[in-house]
């Protein structure tokens, strides 16, 4: 079984609750397997916070350009978290606080992309095992927790599914540890953090793209609003983007500024404004039940609404609480979705039934976007060699392009990609019926791959 810990950041003492996973434990291999049993995962809650997210890893010792480490005992290199037969991983989530409604699937994805490597015969024949820690949303509780997993726990580098990452940056970066991670903040951007590693990015200093724009265009669009939150600002950067995308189309963006919080306003009286606006296109980059409440006040109202564009609606669990009041909404997809199907996602599909049960729908985002960054980080670990240094490992990953095996729907550049949005994206649109998605068609396509795939260019800032 997975080892329990208390409730504290660095969980130390085992105890048990009924029903809820302990905050603070570690696990691998059979082990963990049966974890669904007595310290049975929650059911995801999504909220407005998932936006952030979405909207979403050289043979020879020493690997890399890095340093060369001194060698061990027989098997062990001397590199912090390897043993002659283990690799030590830390994951920081938010089991509690602000994000924990939001994140609970990315355990699942993360669980079960360590436990499907472990069965194939670990990295370099060294089985992986795992501590993890719940941060609370809160960067003083990230700074604790990622100090406890490198200092006490001796982990290499860490998995972050975490809206607080900020608190831990400066030692992360300090002590060369690194780490893959959802890139929920700005910092995430930067490319003077080479440790700190992302797949894509909400957040972008660099130009907007015209896929956005080419897509709403394409359905007729003409007019549009921007839905910004005023509770998850870091929600509004990506709508900005979207903003200029719909500009650059020749769509007009009419200046009024709309805003949902669930708490002020209710979805009519969005859906109404949205009317009085006169607009047929709507973006929004809210997620879950708010973005869900955006849709049926549109609906209610009667708004004539042709394109309701969002980065993060590609979410079953929603389409199964909301049905057909989503119907025609588009989430702009930075990966190859289920619908479309390859290999790599029925190796997906495979790892959740067999080391995380528990999640149903398995084919939830957030669960794919943290098994997509652990693979990042065994794909860097792969590359690095037997016996990397950290540097090692961050300079070998750094010169790498990556794809997540099919799960991508291009290599990305993790040097010369930092910080910048993607420019292709599959557009999935919820049915009639509300009961699923199907892909928004590109009618410039030549054959299966571009028709479900629309490819714009960065625009000029």
């Amino acid at each position: 079984m997975l080892s329990a810990q208390n409730d504290s950041p660095k969980g130390d003492g085992p105890v048990r609750r009924p029903g809820r996973r302990p905050r603070g434990g570690q696990g691998s291999g059979d082990a963990a397997r049966g974890a669904g049993t007595s310290l049975r995962r929650r059911a995801p809650r999504r909220t407005a916070l998932a936006a952030v997210l979405v909207t979403a890893l050289a043979a020879g010792c020493g690997g890399g350009s890095g340093d060369d480490t001194a060698a061990g005992p027989a098997g062990d290199c001397g590199t912090p978290g390897f043993s002659a037969s283990e690799v030590r991983l830390g994951f920081v989530y938010p089991d509690s606080g602000a994000g924990a409604e939001s994140l609970t699937p990315t355990m699942s994805g993360f669980i079960a992309r360590i436990e499907q490597a472990n069965a194939d015969g670990g990295i370099h024949g060294r089985k992986i095992v795992y501590t993890w820690r719940d941060d609370a949303s809160s960067a003083d509780q990230n700074r604790q927790v990622v100090r406890d997993l490198v200092e006490d726990q001796n982990v290499f580098g860490l998995v972050e599914a975490s809206i607080a990452a900020s608190g831990g940056l400066d030692y992360l970066v300090e002590q060369t540890i690194p780490v893959t991670g959802m890139p929920a903040e700005p910092f995430w951007t930067n490319p003077q953090y080479r440790n700190m590693f992302a797949y894509a990015y909400v957040f972008s200093d660099g130009p907007s793209v015209s896929t956005f724009g080419d897509y709403a265009k394409a359905q007729g669009g003409t007019r549009a609003a921007v839905i910004q939150s005023d509770v998850a600002e870091n929600t509004n950067g990506i709508g900005s983007k979207i903003s200029a995308s719909l500009e650059s189309a020749g769509i007009e963006v009419v200046p009024d500024r709309f805003v949902y919080n669930p708490a002020i306003t209710t979805p009519a009286q969005l859906g109404q404004q949205l009317r009085s606006a006169d607009v047929d296109v709507v973006t929004s980059a809210l997620a879950g039940k708010d973005l869900a409440e955006v849709v049926r006040g549109i609906r209610e109202a009667n708004a004539p609404v042709k394109v309701i564009l969002a980065p993060s609606g590609y979410d079953k669990a929603m389409l199964n609480d909301y049905g057909r009041t989503l119907r025609g909404l588009t989430a702009a997809v930075n990966y190859v979705p289920f619908e479309i199907g390859n290999p790599a996602h029925q190796k997906y599909l495979e790892a959740m039934s067999t080391y995380a049960p528990e999640l149903q729908p398995p084919d939830q985002e957030l669960a794919l976007v943290s098994y997509i960054l652990t693979d990042l980080f065994l794909y860097g670990l792969d590359k690095a060699g037997e016996c990397p240094t950290r540097a090692g490992f961050i300079d070998t990953l750094r010169a790498s392009q990556y794809d997540a095996g099919g799960l991508l729907p291009g290599p990305v550049d993790m040097t010369k990609d930092v910080g910048q949005i993607a420019t292709c994206y599959t557009f999935m649109q919820v049915n009639e019926d509300g009961t699923g998605y199907q892909v928004a068609q590109n009618p410039a396509g030549t054959d299966e791959a571009t028709r479900n795939r629309w490819c714009g260019h960065r625009l000029e800032q």
